[in-house]
């Protein structure tokens, strides 16, 4: 895997993630995993700082949610409640906490993990198709017994990970004496385990499940299933409005048939072939990815949806399909070496296979003087095992182009993956071969990719993630106060200023508009409450906007957050919510004027200041929060006694003329008690309200 280039680093170079150090809801663990659309689920949730938590908030419409005592609730989940993950979040005196993931389906049962099921001789007796709720033992192992007739398929799948818990299960199968049917293997995100068996006997069996570790106390969803269960689908890619056929490969699939020795973990898959139109869709500017089962969070860089067609309305598993950008092409075989390279035309969307192991995939692009094609390759964001590289010869063999794993990873936010993206351009005119391939040789059935051949455009793909690393939370503004969020562009082509807004906003927060500066992939949005704001909780949206070749165009921000407040384990998911919470008792409020003027080369002196709240006397060290590039600040002091300071920003020569938004930040030390009586100094590191900076030219 490559590293970023240094220059790509250094324009990543936020300060560290020192934040206050006042409670803020978050939630670590939400028990049980999942439930059943039309019933009623009694659900713990355990974190920290959860002190009053007065309700859930649910990203399903139509869930009600009662609480029973602390940290236990009661949802009564409706019976139209679509498939897939919910995002759960606690609300509580301290704000609104991160998600947490919550499985909903309608043609399981659901079953709690009951104790004593340690051995094989105690393990607890489940009925087939049923979705089992459990948590790890510590030093041990949870059985559950099954009674299955011969030739049934069954498909074990443990959820773990896929629903933000840090299990890393073990699957093992037996025969009621004993004898070892199967033991898996990690399967999905290379962590959660699934095992597919076909039934020798009828009788009973067994299924032991552990932690790789044998860490206790981690919780997890166990599926014990004869449904059908999606493997993949080809192609991934419709043209909107078109009709075409699918060929959906799975287990159990009604009216499937076998699918001609297609093998995954050794069995056999099934075919099915579905009619598939695709809906009609508004511009691709306005696209994005909708999904029903929470995918990692470098899906924010792709646009498709995932959905259950009608025959497979009882699946477990999901179709996901991609939005095209131009005429579909299929892959088709014998294209294994550079002289049978199949053709494409710019634009289009590949859909392409391994069909087995060392699989090589050659295309051949025949392009005019300087014409650049812009190559984005979707595999991982698929959440398929591949790790595609592209390898790019001309007409002699030459090597002129290599593409490999891509993306931004700083603090909270990991886009880092596997998929090849980049911009080929060569300004001769002539044929280029593109070969495609797994890096190590992988093929088969799971091995697919869909790569988008277009002329490189202007354009953007924003994300904001929480502040607080590797806490995973929302943001929370005192009254008085406020709080901030990181946004990132994920810039394609695209070098000019953006600015994001908030909408939706309660009553008595501001947002003031962030100028994302043209040399930046990085930003901070600076949410203002006022003195007198009420209590509030609830989502909120943030849009970014561009002028793109004299046009305005309107993207709204993904929301990704860490899944787990772990240092060093930076993995990210997406959420379809972005949240905030207003709460009283800001202990400072630190301001900048509204604007300022400068000149590129040129300083600026900013006027900060202070306005202590409560019982803080004390000291407030200002320093910067993400500057532009090209700017700078020295940290400077506000002392006791006083309640301003000049702070002097820095602009370099290389910086753009234009127009920038600058955040600073406080640093004190506040007396705070959380129980009202015993109170202690904490840190308090707080944004200061954003200063709007218009730079001219310098002056000769």
């Amino acid at each position: 895997m490559p590293r970023l280039p240094l220059a790509v680093v250094a324009s990543l170079a936020f300060l560290a993630s020192a934040r206050a150090q006042l409670p803020q809801a978050r939630l670590d663990r939400l028990f049980p995993l999942g439930g059943a659309a039309g019933s009623a689920v009694v659900v713990e949730v355990t974190g920290r700082d959860l002190d009053d938590a007065t309700t859930l908030l649910i990203d399903r419409p139509g869930v009600k949610v009662e609480k029973l005592k602390a940290n236990q609730f009661r949802l009564t989940l409706p019976a139209d409640t679509p498939p897939g993950t919910a995002e759960v979040r606690v609300v509580g005196k301290y704000g609104i906490s991160a998600s947490r993931l919550f499985a909903i389906q309608s043609v399981l049962v659901e079953v709690a993990e009951k104790e004593p099921n340690d051995t094989q001789s105690t393990a607890q007796k489940v009925p087939l198709d049923c979705a089992i709720n459990g948590t790890s033992d510590n030093e041990g192992e949870d059985h559950f017994r099954f009674a299955a007739k011969k030739g049934q398929r069954m498909i074990l799948d443990c959820q773990a990970i896929r629903l933000d818990s840090t299990l890393r299960a073990v699957l093992t199968v037996s025969e009621a004496e004993g004898k070892v049917l199967a033991r898996s293997k990690p399967y999905y995100l290379r962590t959660d385990p699934l095992l597919d068996i076909v039934v020798p006997t009828d009788g009973d069996y067994t299924v032991e499940l552990h932690d790789m570790t044998y860490g206790g106390g981690l919780p997890y969803r166990l599926i014990i299933s004869t449904k059908p269960h999606v493997e993949n689908v080809f192609p991934r890619a419709v043209a909107p409005g078109a009709t075409a056929s699918l060929t959906v490969l799975g287990r159990n699939l009604p009216g499937g048939k076998p699918s001609g020795g297609l093998k995954v973990l050794d069995r056999d898959l099934d075919a099915l072939t579905l009619s598939y139109t695709a809906p009609a869709r508004a511009a691709l500017s306005l696209t994005r990815f909708d999904f029903l089962f929470h995918p990692t969070a470098p899906a924010a860089k792709m646009r498709g949806v995932q959905f259950l067609p009608k025959a497979l309305s009882s699946a477990l598993s999901p179709l996901t399909m991609v939005y095209p950008v131009g005429p579909i092409t299929i892959e088709r075989e014998d294209n294994d070496t550079r002289d049978k390279a199949q053709r494409l035309k710019v634009p289009t969307t590949l859909c392409g296979r391994f069909d087995k192991p060392g699989d090589a995939d050659w295309y051949r692009l025949d392009l005019d003087a300087n014409q650049s094609v812009q190559i984005d390759l979707l595999c991982e964001r698929l959440d398929l095992p591949g790790d595609p590289f592209i390898i790019i010869t001309d007409a002699k063999g030459n090597e002129v182009g290599q593409f490999d794993d891509h993306g931004i990873s700083f603090n909270a936010l990991a886009l880092y993956n596997r998929d090849p993206f980049g911009v080929f351009r060569e300004p001769a005119k002539g044929a280029y071969y593109v070969l495609i391939q797994d890096r190590y040789r992988q093929g088969g059935p799971r091995y697919q990719y869909v790569a988008h051949f277009t002329k490189p455009e202007p354009d953007f793909m924003p994300v904001v993630v929480h502040a607080t690393n590797p806490h995973p939370t929302s943001a929370l503004v005192r009254a008085g106060g406020c709080d901030y969020l990181e946004v990132c562009m994920n810039r394609r082509n695209f070098s000019g200023p953006i600015v994001v807004e908030a909408r939706d906003l309660p009553p008595g927060v501001t947002c003031p508009p962030t100028h994302v500066s043209p040399q930046s992939e990085t930003a901070c949005v600076v949410f203002v409450a006022a003195p007198d704001a009420k209590e509030w909780a609830g989502p909120i949206r943030l849009t970014a906007t561009a002028t793109i070749d004299g046009k305005d165009l309107t993207r709204e921000l993904r929301s990704v957050q860490r899944r787990w407040a772990i240092d060093n384990v930076s993995t990210s998911r997406l959420n379809r919510q972005v949240c905030l919470a207003v709460r009283p008792g800001a202990p400072y409020r630190l301001s900048l004027p509204e604007k300022a003027n400068g000149t590129v080369g040129g300083s600026v002196d900013l006027r900060v200041t202070v306005q202590r709240m409560g019982e803080f006397k004390g000291k407030v060290q200002v320093t910067a929060l993400d500057l532009p590039p090209g700017f700078a600040l020295a940290t400077i002091d506000i002392p006791e006694g006083k309640d301003e300071a000049v702070a002097k920003l820095t602009v370099a020569g290389n910086v753009p003329v234009g127009t920038y938004s600058v955040v600073v930040r406080g640093d004190g030390q506040v007396p705070y008690s959380r129980d009202g009586k015993t109170k202690a100094n904490v840190r308090v590191a707080d944004p200061s309200t954003p200063v709007t900076i218009v730079l001219g030219a310098a002056k000769k």
